[in-house]
């Protein structure tokens, strides 16, 4: 028996290839093939014409994205890697397993263990198996064959491609392609002799975490949580970077034994995973990663095996998770074999394994070899294994996950003392808690009362600023209808009543009662007070603001410019934010009287960014020093005489705004102007509906 690989290039190389090496067509030859591409038409052509050249032999293979170069790995080569076993005396068979064919929706596939049986033979050997059947119950299946052929050595792999899309991968028998099927490769007789090498270097790095509700081969909270959260709490772009899954998967220890499931996908809708081999509710679970120190460590246990079982062959299945920052092991493991010709295998999405003692036939995230041999004296040439091959980086690399681990595992013993002595702690606690809440639920009634007297103290002094602008705007009309009747009465004195229109006298009585009516109807309209968010037209309601303290603004000289279009509405509480124009205006109106300043402006401009709706309210007061801008919102603040200020203007402006979820600061150049800016949120789409809206109406 012997084994030659080939890198195919071209057909004719290929067949210069086989004349030098005196390849002969037979049944004795096994040619399998990886195929590293996705280019399928290119498979097809080279299979068509291999069958021509070697119709006699069994060609066979499947799809992965890594290659075995000499003694590299590559997934950057699209060119297939081709092995040959030639075979003495024994002899192959092989069975194509459609799962595509007799498929009934929803029902879990099965394998025909009657079909499959008529192809064992007294002298069968070995079972190969390659798969393009990548789904969730691939492992009851293949675990199905292992439980029923379990005396036989079993070893193989499923295809993989470049995108990781493990559903679209293929394998092939002859010139057929297959997306979803199983390929047993049956191997028979006497001398054949098949022994197998397989590692697990996987170690659990995060707390040990139970799954609290999995449904098939869902896993759909981990600890009472949406079992996505797992990795989103180290990984926070898991949605967008599935290929953590592949790097750090799920680690389990069930029955004695520790093997990690490989996460096909997760349902960003529910926070599920998908796993491709079931775990039930209960199953402990933790986060893993591989250990390198391992995995390198594993180089002279990979050459003890080879130079002390008989090979003629080996064929190689490695994890994808290997392509994650592991592949210097396996290099340093291809090393040791001295001859090209018996570096042949695939990456693998899933490895097929069993032996006596295992359980299982389907497994993830393992390292496989298989030795192939006819003979008890043939013995794979090797080249000496010697420590010093070892670079510097590839020890910087041991040492860094040696203390990434052992931190890991100290880390995890700490969480759990300190979850010991958080259960210690936590009936204290919760008592405390009890107590505490009572404390606070007390401290926040006194506040709220507290607040409720700040508001109304608040309240009261615009009200006072109010009435003493309805005490200036009744004046002139009180003296208009005090002139009347002074001129009337002096009139019918003196004998004119023919003088006195009744109508006109009336009609300027009834004018001047009216304004003063209006003006009271202001007043209430301010301090009624509603609970009810209601749609409010912002330039209207700043201009009665300013129409109520009007007076006091004529008699300090200061002008008021509003900058507001005037169909922006806005959906709150009309009286509080009456008042916090109020509180501005004010607020600027005392500065312009404290620094005697006679050409005062406020300058309220309204307009819309965003999602937000701003108020700017600028003043050329001179501005608010520095040390005194950071307490302006507090409360009881101010720098005014008591008899001009509370303190509490500001403060129940901030506690208004903020009561609708907005926000204001203060913006201020010493000497010259002060701005203070209100944000609220609000939806300008819908805003913008509606001013074209009533754009159309008229």
């Amino acid at each position: 028996m012997r084994q030659l690989v080939h890198y195919y290039d071209t057909h004719e190389a290929f067949l210069s290839w086989t004349e030098e090496n005196n390849i002969i067509n037979s049944n004795k030859l096994l040619i399998e093939i990886n195929f590293p591409s996705s280019k399928q038409d290119k498979l097809k052509s080279m299979l068509n014409t291999l069958a021509e050249d070697f119709s006699e032999a069994t060609i066979m293979g499947m799809q992965s994205f890594k290659s075995f170069i000499n003694h590299t790995v590559s997934d950057i080569n699209e060119q297939p890697v081709i092995s040959i076993m030639e075979f003495q005396c024994s002899r192959i068979s092989s069975l194509v397993l459609n799962l595509n064919e007799n498929h009934v929706k929803g029902e879990e596939k099965k394998p025909d263990i009657t079909a499959i049986e008529k192809y064992l033979e007294a002298d069968t050997q070995a079972l190969k198996i390659l798969s393009s059947y990548n789904g969730s119950n691939t492992s009851k299946y293949i675990n199905a064959l292992g439980l029923t052929f379990g005396h036989l050595k079993i070893f193989g792999g499923a295809a993989t491609n470049v995108d990781q899309t493990l559903s679209e991968s293929f394998i092939f028998l002859g010139t057929t392609l297959y997306s979803n099927a199983v390929l047993l490769i049956f191997m028979h007789g006497e001398n054949l002799n098949i022994e197998l090498f397989q590692t697990f270097d996987w170690k659990p790095i995060s707390k040990k975490k139970k799954i609290t509700k999995a449904k098939d081969s869902a896993i759909l909270t981990i600890e009472q949580s949406p079992a996505l959260d797992i990795y989103r709490k180290y990984f926070p772009n898991i949605d967008n970077d599935p290929s953590v899954f592949a790097q750090v998967p799920l680690y389990i220890t069930k029955n004695n034994i520790s093997y990690a499931t490989h996460i096909l996908g997760s349902d960003v809708g529910n926070h599920s995973l998908e796993i491709s081999q079931p775990l039930t509710e209960g199953d402990v679970v933790q986060l893993s990663i591989g250990n390198y120190n391992a995995m390198m460590n594993r180089t002279q246990e990979i050459y003890d095996f080879l130079k002390h079982t008989p090979a003629q062959a080996i064929w190689i299945g490695a994890s994808l998770s290997y392509e994650y920052g592991f592949r210097i092991p396996i290099i340093h493991y291809l090393s040791t074999i001295k001859n090209t010709n018996h570096i042949f295998g695939y990456t693998t999405a899933q490895e097929y394994f069993n032996t006596e003692n295992q359980p299982n036939t389907y497994h993830n995230y393992t390292f496989l070899m298989a030795a192939i041999s006819e003979s008890n004296s043939a013995y794979i040439e090797l080249e000496e294994y010697k420590d010093e091959n070892i670079t510097p980086f590839e020890i910087a690399n041991k040492n860094l996950y040696s203390i990434m681990h052992k931190t890991a595992h100290e880390l995890n013993l700490l969480t759990e003392n300190l979850e010991n002595m958080v259960n210690q702690r936590t009936k204290q606690l919760e008592k405390l808690n009890q107590e505490l809440q009572i404390k606070i639920d007390n401290a926040v009634r006194k506040e709220k009362q507290q607040n409720a007297i700040m508001n109304q103290q608040s309240r009261l002094a615009s009200m006072g600023e109010i009435l003493e602008n309805i005490a200036h705007q009744w004046r002139q009309p009180l003296n208009t209808v005090s002139w009347i009747m002074n001129d009337t009465l002096i009139k019918a004195k003196l004998g004119k009543s023919d003088e006195i229109d009744l109508e006109e006298l009336a009609k300027k009585v009834n004018n001047s009662i009216q304004f003063m009516s209006e003006t009271v109807e202001d007043f209430r309209r301010f301090v009624d007070h509603s609970d009810l968010a209601q749609t409010f037209n912002i330039k209207k309601t700043i201009d009665s603001t300013i129409l109520l303290i009007k007076e006091t603004l004529i008699k300090s000289n200061i002008q008021i410019e509003l900058d507001c279009p005037d169909n922006i509405t806005y959906k709150g509480f009309e009286n509080d934010f009456k008042h916090v124009i109020m509180n501005l205006i004010n607020n600027a109106r005392d500065a312009f009287e404290e620094r005697k300043i006679l050409d005062g402006l406020i300058y309220i401009r309204v307009y819309h960014e965003k999602d937000e709706l701003i108020i700017a309210v600028r003043d050329n007061a001179g501005g608010i020093e520095k040390p005194i801008l950071k307490n302006i919102f507090e409360p009881y603040f101010t720098t005014k005489h008591k008899s001009k200020g509370t303190g509490l203007g500001l403060y129940m402006t901030k506690n208004l705004i903020e009561k609708v979820h907005g926000t204001i600061e203060a913006i201020s150049i010493m000497n010259k102007k002060t701005t203070f800016i209100i944000k609220l949120p609000d939806n300008k789409e819908e805003q913008k509906k509606k001013i074209e809206n009533k754009n159309r109406s008229k």
